[in-house]
């Protein structure tokens, strides 16, 4: 199998370099199905190894310490549940967030969590190697920051952009097309259950108090069925089988759009996807090309609002940053969540000096979101904030300005404020001068003048 992956990416590459034209595509479309590995994943190694890996930064919440208090035996239990094939999925607690937008988060408990990374686990690294190298999301050694290098080498090479986004797209995915694109890349009956069981789990947020989006969709789950006849649609955004079945899903077109649309310069990062050409007119034909693939094969939508045509000389907004050909900026609702954020430290601050829990909180968060913006040309913008913070809260802004300024430096913010102050004075010096000699009617001063100032 790993001869037919590396034949399929040396094909792409191929491809790319020849301006995008894909002379055979049953390469990428086809793998050697995934057989006899259910053994392997329900295998007692295999669960503990899931355990450590579920909890990772909750091993102190109460149910994961209850779980790991009587570890053997539950242990013992998922795996007798998993041989037999009477394990069933627990319900999940819902909970809201706000940041970037308000989305309806559902946690499954913990028991199946470890049931969640004992498949994704195993079954990922062989079905990741069948992706194109251009999908960016939930995918080790890819992520964000590689995906805004390739757009902006992308933008750097074409004049226009089609920027699409998928309309609500984790509530949309359809379970029986999920469950064929499964059954064309395993064959297992005893995985392919398993995978079924965690799908259906979302019937169980039908009962859910307080969840309105799923609630709206209660007519689209039916009772359970074949895979091509189920209707039923959405994934629960919270778990990690969630973010890799989503990745799989759209992976038909990444196919669709790089080897039978033939286009060269395109990238996704989950439900965001870029296509890069310097036709506009060709651009707005793969719009509609594209719209009508996801609604007639996988019963998706195009965000009409969001999935539009730009020119790349005037910047895209892609996964929080502003990309332009030769810099990038954080996007206006990036900075400000930060800014806020800092507000809500405010308050904290009162026991800032004293409280090293406080403090540590703190300066851990700016220290992340510092790393993040350093992707960006953002020097000017953190000394603007940092500058900001210490109007209002001097103890604060000084105990922080070492990270914020972190790569900026004094001699640097010194040096650009003096420049602006000074090319300000030149160029309203300048204007006064050239009006006074224009109304005088004194061409020669004026040259004479023009030649000084710029000089």
């Amino acid at each position: 199998m790993s001869d037919r992956n590396n034949a399929a990416n040396a094909n792409a590459n191929r491809n790319n370099n020849n301006g995008g034209r894909c002379a055979n595509t049953s390469l990428v479309y086809t793998m050697k199905k995934i057989r006899d590995i259910y053994l392997k994943i329900i295998s007692k190694e295999n669960l503990y190894a899931a355990v450590y890996m579920a909890a990772k930064g909750r091993r102190y919440r109460d149910t994961t310490a209850d779980f790991n208090f009587y570890l053997e035996e539950e242990i013992d239990r998922l795996h007798r549940e998993l041989s037999q094939k009477t394990y069933c999925h627990g319900k999940y607690r819902l909970f809201t967030i706000y940041e970037p937008k308000e989305r309806k988060i559902a946690a499954a408990p913990f028991r199946d969590r470890v049931v969640h990374h004992a498949v994704h686990d195993v079954i990922e690294p062989i079905i990741d190697k069948t992706f194109i190298y251009d999908s960016y999301a939930c995918r080790k050694d890819k992520g964000t920051h590689k995906a805004v290098d390739r757009a902006q080498s992308f933008l750097r090479a074409n004049k226009f952009c089609f920027h699409g986004d998928i309309k609500k797209y984790f509530p949309s995915i359809n379970h029986g097309m999920l469950k064929e694109i499964l059954r064309r890349k395993i064959d297992d009956a005893d995985l392919l259950w398993l995978l079924d069981e965690i799908i259906d789990s979302a019937m169980s947020l039908r009962g859910a108090v307080g969840d309105e989006a799923i609630a709206e969709r209660r007519d689209c789950f039916a009772p359970k069925c074949g895979a091509r006849n189920d209707s039923r649609i959405g994934l629960p955004i919270g778990n990690l089988t969630s973010q890799f079945f989503a990745n799989l899903y759209l992976s038909e077109l990444d196919y669709f759009i790089k080897f039978d649309l033939r286009e060269r310069y395109y990238l996704r990062y989950m439900d965001d996807f870029l296509v890069f050409g310097n036709d506009k007119r060709e651009l707005f034909k793969i719009r509609e090309t594209i719209g009508d693939f996801l609604n007639n094969n996988l019963s998706l939508n195009l965000h009409e609002g969001k999935s539009q045509v730009y020119q790349t000389k005037r910047g895209i907004n892609f996964l929080g940053f502003r990309i332009f050909r030769n810099y990038r900026r954080l996007t206006s609702n990036n900075t400000r969540r930060f800014r806020k954020r800092l507000k809500s430290f405010g308050y904290l601050s009162r026991t800032f000096p004293e409280d090293k829990t406080v403090r540590d909180e703190i300066r851990d968060s700016v220290r992340c979101w510092v790393a993040h913006s350093k992707y960006a040309n953002t020097k000017r913008l953190r000394l603007n904030i940092w500058s900001h913070l210490v109007e209002k809260k001097e103890v604060l802004g000084n105990s922080l300005k070492e990270i914020l300024l972190d790569g900026v430096g004094v001699g640097f913010s010194r040096e650009r404020e003096r420049e602006r102050v000074n090319s300000r004075i030149r160029r309203n010096s300048f204007v006064q001068k050239v009006s006074y000699y224009i109304s005088l009617g004194d061409n020669s001063a004026f040259c004479e003048s023009t030649k000084r100032l710029c000089w």
